[in-house]
């Protein structure tokens, strides 16, 4: 069993050894989806966005809809599978990050998720410089090759406060009203930190940003604090009756006919319970 932490609760070891875990899918894992031409990491920036746009898109939609915390929950999970697969440390767990940027609740240092930049992200084990971290899917054809960011400079964006995130966990039910906790915890949390980021998180391709998973560990983690904080709310909606979307759908990761990114198979139904798949949070 998988522990999640706090970013903000790791030892410093800790976070050296989650770096070098993702710089080893970057550099020496191959790829899955596309051998010789991307590695391992690079096969969850395409899944993403073969959710979202493209010539290998899928269908149901993981995104602006129900299926959008059980799809990104076992995105996550074997995302954090391949880092323990790619480094021989079972103990390896995605940390989140709740965005807060106060003292050492600021993942964006120089010996953890790097900085800021212009243009191209400058500082830390990511940026170009250190040629460590090549992009090589974007959202067309062609694109940078370096990590890009570009904090707080769309009007639009911004972190999601404390007080806010506890009111939109008092939002029922699961879906699918515009008040309910999915659309506002995807539309009012979730979104304005992708922009807020801007760059390569701005874009169907975020997951090109690592901080990306730590983003979205938060999400998850949030969904979980929910379930709790409502037990006698259904975990998930629509319960039945509409296939593709309902608890007995099974999720979908790569179109028909293209290479599946992993074994196994999840309905929905198989990602109410984290311990299920293997973690928990602290």
């Amino acid at each position: 069993m998988n522990t999640r932490k706090n970013h903000a609760a790791l030892l410093p070891e800790d976070k050296t050894a989650f770096v070098q875990a993702v710089l080893a899918l970057k550099n020496d894992v191959d790829s899955v989806l596309n051998p010789g031409k991307m590695k391992r990491y690079d096969d969850f920036v395409q899944i993403h966005k073969n959710a979202m746009i493209g010539p290998d898109m899928f269908m149901p939609m993981p995104h602006q809809g129900s299926l959008f915390f059980p799809w990104h929950r076992v995105f996550l999970r074997q995302f954090e599978l391949a880092l323990q697969s790619a480094t021989g440390n079972p103990n390896i767990a995605i940390p989140y990050w709740d965005w807060e940027l106060s003292g050492k609740n600021n993942p964006f240092t120089p010996d953890f998720m790097g900085g800021d930049g212009d243009n191209r992200v400058i500082t830390g084990p990511f940026a170009f410089a250190g040629k460590k971290f090549k992009i090589r899917v974007w959202d067309g054809d062609t694109g940078n090759a370096g990590l890009r960011r570009d904090f707080g400079n769309d009007a639009s964006a911004h972190l999601p406060t404390p007080s806010q995130v506890a009111s939109a966990l008092t939002k029922t039910p699961y879906s699918p009203g515009p008040k309910s906790w999915r659309p506002v915890c995807e539309g009012a949390l979730h979104n304005p930190v992708h922009r807020w980021i801007g760059g390569n998180m701005a874009e169907v391709t975020s997951p090109n940003d690592p901080v990306f998973f730590l983003h979205h560990c938060y999400i998850d983690r949030l969904w979980e604090n929910w379930r709790t904080q409502h037990p006698t709310s259904e975990a998930y909606l629509p319960a039945a009756g509409s296939p593709g979307y309902d608890l007995a759908s099974e999720l979908v990761f790569n179109k028909a006919g293209k290479p599946a990114p992993w074994t196994g198979s999840w309905t929905v139904q198989d990602t109410l319970n984290t311990a299920t798949l293997g973690y928990t949070y602290e």
